[in-house]
């Protein structure tokens, strides 16, 4: 039980990986898609154990590889990064049941990325540090980015691409921001950026607000809010069904992480 607070972006790592060997047409749709359930309800249960564990009221810390959380990445459970988590498995296992109605043979490398995309969006509801936000951030964005393109032609290729263009630049601009917090806080860490944040001199506030509102931002875009939604109602027009549900859920980590930091 030490252990689970991993295992809902350590399952679906394996799944991505395990989905590459199993691709090949060879193999044959069925064990793809059996590879896909297996992990989905191993990560589906372990998200079920995780929001036990939370609804107890204690806050879970796994340190990985046992470092200090202000050098090596630190996961942090509460009942809403649980919650979220559960949520995520729920509606990918509604996705994936769709696209196994056929759509997941028209797409290639279709099982793979579903599973790493789950993996990001775990990752970035469990992480404790904002730098590592930013790389699940990346995992989820890029496994979206194959599966959205994944097979499109004309219109939804058009509408992948400036999805893609519009993401890349935020994320830059999360880049900016990220190095400011550490330049302005001298961590990246949130439970040390809450206590941090009340010792900042009086010299230095504006310069501290200014790097915040960069990450809202930055979280705004990702969740597509007003004014900066103009990439979402293409996207999803264009976006196959079971895709443009899991992105339903993708763009809450936008949300999420206002919520987080703020």
């Amino acid at each position: 039980m030490s252990q689970l607070p991993i295992l809902p972006i350590l399952l679906p790592l394996f799944g991505g990986a395990l989905s590459l060997f199993v691709e090949h047409r060879r193999v044959g749709t069925v064990v793809q898609r059996s590879v896909a359930w297996t992990f989905i309800a191993a990560t589906l249960l372990a998200s079920i154990l995780l929001l036990a564990r939370a609804d107890q009221g204690t806050v879970l810390v796994y340190l990985l590889g046992d470092w200090p959380a202000r050098i090596g990445i630190a996961l942090m459970v509460d009942r809403l990064s649980a919650l979220m988590v559960l949520a995520t498995s729920l509606l990918g296992a509604a996705c994936l049941l769709h696209a196994c109605s056929g759509w997941d043979r028209r797409a290639p490398h279709f099982h793979a990325l579903f599973q790493l995309q789950l993996m990001g969006l775990n990752g970035a509801f469990l992480t404790g540090d904002i730098f590592n936000l930013f790389v699940f951030f990346e995992v989820m964005l890029i496994a979206s980015y194959g599966l959205l393109l994944s097979g499109g032609r004309g219109v939804r290729m058009s509408a992948g691409l400036h999805y893609v263009a519009f993401n890349v630049a935020a994320s830059t601009l999360f880049l900016v921001a990220l190095g400011l917090v550490y330049g302005v806080f001298g961590t990246l860490n949130m439970a040390e950026l809450a206590a941090r944040v009340a010792t900042v001199p009086e010299a230095g506030l504006p310069l501290a607000k200014a790097t915040i509102g960069l990450l809202l931002v930055v979280f705004c875009a990702k969740a597509a809010l007003l004014p900066l939604y103009l990439w979402l109602p293409e996207t999803y027009t264009r976006a196959p069904a079971a895709v443009a549900a899991l992105f339903a859920i993708m763009t809450k980590v936008g949300i999420y992480a206002v919520l987080r930091v703020g």
